[in-house]
């Protein structure tokens, strides 16, 4: 009776050959002719490794297939096509025994347990060797100040130059954007907001978030943390190892004494004092969240700066009614250890606060800062260097090439499904962005000299910041708010006397607080004035 045969072929990534599949089962078919085997099925795993027999389908189809006693032999174009790693190939061995299955090498014959064995220690002393050689040959790219692979936002590989990268003038512009707006203390996830607001195109997938910016402190991931901004290479942060009861291959810190670093002040992109700016308020945050106390931005302009006037404890809400809320003293609240408990509205505290301050900074000698800042600003960017239109049109080149191909790909089946969706509306919004920059290159005018509606710029400024910090929807623009707390170290409240609310600021905003006579509100309400700021703070 003729013994029944399954063919089991297997290549191991992506860069190989898919032929590989046909050239082994062919290898394969021949043996069996010339031996005298009946071939009665093939089963293949195409980009699969070696190192784990999970996640492999056809092998586990081929494993039910000896169980069911539906083959005699198994052939293969060499053992390591079933596995490199010792343990599972003598697994494989054990089951395929059980089953009355024999493994047979088309080009050494069939398989003893001992060449089994033998095939397996080769396999594992291979896979280890062949870490040692790449890894050897990406520290050596690193020494010379070459990528040792991987895709960083803001860079580029240079065709013909393996390991060389060039900054892409957009993407560091938007990096430089991100940088500036969390030094100046937005969040991660405002700017986030923002950049999806604007259309521009994530490094991954298809939206910003608060994680691609934040990414990991202690693996120095995430844009914010990505020392390559600052011109240093940083490798070898993390060990890869495979879980054997999974498969997967997952990441395990090392220590930073082996941490691979180049400098690379050529691909520079954040300079030193903003990267240092940025780093110290990460530090900051992620000290606070250590000790368990809150990073998160203020929900309102003064959250966390108005006190007690009897106890200095902090108040907190007690009721809101739509854009109505009132606050009291929490110590009265939670103890009753404090006699003062009145209710405050909260809103209208704000907004007298608020409304003090535009008029004072509406005085001529804030104005006159104003246009003197503004001038400045206007001969440093007439000074400065104009963006290369010839990049800006390359880009565009780029971009349409790109989109043409992906369509052409689309057309002819081989970007297909959900994924080739996702690459096709890609490209397309890449033309997008490119053309609208390209398209506002000729629009922008120079920085304007002083001219008499500059003032009125300064007021309608001033109004918007004013009306930002007022929004009902609780969050207010965060430079319009870190600016204005920047001024107050706290706001103490004291209990409601006949003609109002006595309210006094503390911190450098009393400087500019000229109405030294009024009190807030009605009884229990905040109205027009400031009760006298404390001098000197």
């Amino acid at each position: 009776m003729q013994r029944r045969a399954a063919i089991y072929a297997r290549y191991s990534t992506t860069l190989q050959s898919e032929r590989s599949i046909e050239d082994q089962v062919e290898l394969c078919r021949r043996y069996l002719t010339s031996e005298g085997y009946r071939e009665v099925r093939t089963f293949e795993d195409r980009a699969k490794t070696s190192e784990t027999l999970i996640g492999r389908v056809g092998f586990a189809n081929l494993l039910e297939a000896a169980s069911a006693g539906e083959i005699d032999a198994l052939v293969v174009e060499c053992v390591d096509r079933i596995s490199r790693d010792a343990g599972d190939l003598h697994t494989v061995h054990k089951l395929l025994s059980y089953a009355g299955v024999e493994i047979i090498s088309a080009s050494e014959g069939v398989q003893s347990e001992l060449q089994i064995g033998l095939r397996g220690f080769v396999g594992t002393v291979f896979l280890k060797d062949l870490r040692e050689k790449v890894h050897r040959g990406m520290s050596g790219n690193i020494a010379k100040g070459l990528s040792a692979g991987g895709k960083a936002y803001g860079y580029s590989p240079i065709a013909g130059k393996p390991g060389e990268l060039q900054v892409k003038a957009h993407e560091a512009e938007v990096i430089c954007q991100i940088y500036k707006a969390y030094a100046e203390g937005a969040s991660p996830r405002d700017i986030a907001h923002d950049l999806n607001a604007r259309g521009e195109l994530p490094p991954r997938r298809t939206k910003w978030n608060a994680s691609t910016l934040s990414g990991n402190g202690k693996r120095g991931y995430g844009i914010l943390r990505n020392s390559l901004y600052a011109g240093i290479l940083v490798w070898d942060r993390v060990k890869m190892v495979r879980n054997p009861t999974t498969g997967k291959r997952v990441s395990r810190e090392k220590p930073v004494k082996d941490w691979k670093i180049a400098e690379v002040p050529h691909l520079r992109i954040v300079e030193e004092e903003l990267w240092d700016a940025v780093q110290r308020r990460l530090a900051t945050q992620s000290a606070a969240k250590r000790s368990g106390k809150s990073t998160r931005n203020p929900v309102r302009p003064f959250s966390g700066l108005i006190k007690c006037g009897c106890c200095g404890g902090g108040m907190s809400i007690h009721d809101r009614n739509g854009n109505t809320i009132r606050i009291r003293c929490s110590t009265a609240k939670e103890s009753g250890s404090c006699n003062n408990n009145g209710k405050v509205r909260l809103d209208k505290i704000e907004s007298a606060l608020l409304t003090e301050l535009r008029k004072e900074l509406s005085e001529p000698t804030y104005i006159d800062e104003f246009i003197r800042t503004y001038n400045e600003e206007s001969r440093k960017l007439n000074a400065a260097d104009k963006p290369d239109r010839k990049k800006l049109e390359r880009a565009v080149a780029e971009a349409n090439k790109l989109l043409s191909r992906r369509i052409e790909l689309f057309e002819m089946g081989i970007l297909e499904g959900v994924e080739g969706e996702a690459k096709l509306t890609e490209a397309k919004q890449r033309v997008s962005v490119v053309t609208d920059v390209l398209a506002s290159f000729d629009e922008k005018e120079k920085a304007l000299e002083f001219n008499p509606a500059t003032a009125s710029r300064y007021v309608t400024a001033l109004d918007e910041m004013i009306s930002s910090m007022q929004a009902h929807d609780g969050n207010p623009n965060p430079k319009a708010r870190d600016a204005v707390r920047g001024l107050i170290s706290e706001i103490v409240v004291s209990p409601t006397e006949k003609d109002g609310v006595p309210v006094e600021v503390k911190g450098r905003l009393s400087a500019l607080v000229s109405n030294r006579s009024k009190k807030l509100g009605g009884l229990v309400v905040a109205e027009e004035g400031l009760e006298p700021p404390t001098r000197g703070l």
